[in-house]
């Protein structure tokens, strides 16, 4: 199992080296937006799905060739980190050997209410926990939960953790147009944040294709809308990718592209950014992937994005609203 993968273009954090610690596809959740498609194995039972050592090793590794690829270092995977048992121990390890930089961690916060994940996750620079929902009818139909987990109960545990927490709380909010944005919703949320007294409020909304058909996001003026329900001096509606190119480019362009849409699809400037190519200079790799029937086009929310054929194969399964473009 490889554990690290990108730096990916990330639209808050920059180049973000990922830590993926979670088989695809595990998670809490079966959320209808992911873009990492279905959940397959749905669970809250954590393990030790990978060596500690094994992600020191690939970090050494990766860090070697590549001694400024990265921003940030973020455990995000097609899956949910929390559930990964010894998340504490390699945390504290990952900040002992890299203690220049910052390690971010982006979980659902279906966990929380567990004093040992909230323990695992302190010595974290930056913790993003996702609040979709705060109603159990709305919770349970966007983030289709593990049966064992109540609102209630993970409501509390978030709240326990944003006392406890002494890093940057960012909250994230993903809006799903028809779901959770309406007023009622969006009122609600903002009760449970008035409790909680994160850092920050990031309001997201569905950019990529989702793992569920008709799932839509908002518009630009959506959002902004929602917005206003929101505290003004520390919300804000995560933007597209902005971030300086790494200084280094791979020889293995192909294999690079590859492993960054197996993760997530992207546009082709978001791989730009990420792979420090100039998106003119990409055309090449990405016409021959094409005729190699490895690499394909889709369009989602009026925008192109580039997809692996696992990917295709979640899109056309869950029926998703992309088009796939036919000509290479």
């Amino acid at each position: 199992m490889k554990t690290v993968f990108g730096p990916v273009p990330s639209r808050r954090l920059g180049r973000s080296l990922g830590i993926d610690v979670i088989p695809a596809k595990t998670c809490t959740y079966d959320c209808l937006y992911c873009e990492s498609g279905r959940t397959t194995h749905l669970t809250v039972r954590r393990q030790t799905f990978v060596e500690p050592d094994q992600v020191m090793h690939d970090l050494e590794d990766y860090f070697g060739s590549h001694p400024h690829g990265a921003d940030v270092l973020t455990f995000s995977s097609a899956g949910e980190p929390t559930l990964y048992e010894p998340l504490g121990c390699l945390i504290a390890s990952i900040k002992r050997r890299f203690p220049d930089l910052p390690v971010v961690v982006l979980t659902n916060g279906s966990l929380l209410w567990d004093a040992r994940v909230r323990q695992d996750l302190s010595a974290a620079d930056r913790v993003v926990p996702s609040l979709d929902a705060v109603t159990p009818e709305i919770f349970q139909r966007i983030n289709r939960p593990h049966p064992h987990l109540d609102l209630s109960i993970l409501l509390e545990g978030l709240e326990a953790f944003g006392h406890e927490y002494r890093g940057q709380l960012h909250l994230e909010v993903m809006l799903v147009s028809g779901i959770n944005d309406h007023s009622g919703e969006l009122t609600a949320i903002r009760r449970v944040i008035d409790r909680l007294h994160p850092d920050r409020i990031e309001l997201n909304t569905v950019v990529r294709p989702p793992a569920y058909a008709d799932v839509r996001g908002l518009t630009g003026a959506e959002m902004e809308k929602a917005l206003s329900f929101f505290p003004a001096d520390r919300s804000q509606i995560i933007g597209r990718f902005q971030g300086s190119a790494p200084e280094s480019q791979s020889a293995d362009l192909e294999s690079r592209v590859l492993e960054l849409v197996e993760r997530r699809p992207c546009t082709l400037a978001e791989m730009a950014a990420s792979l420090g190519v100039p998106a003119e200079g990409l055309h090449a790799t990405i016409q021959t992937l094409q005729k190699e029937n490895r690499l394909l086009r889709y369009l989602f929310n009026d925008l192109e994005y580039f997809c692996s054929r696992a990917r295709e194969r979640d899109c056309l399964s869950a029926k998703s609203p992309c088009e796939k473009i036919m000509s290479g």
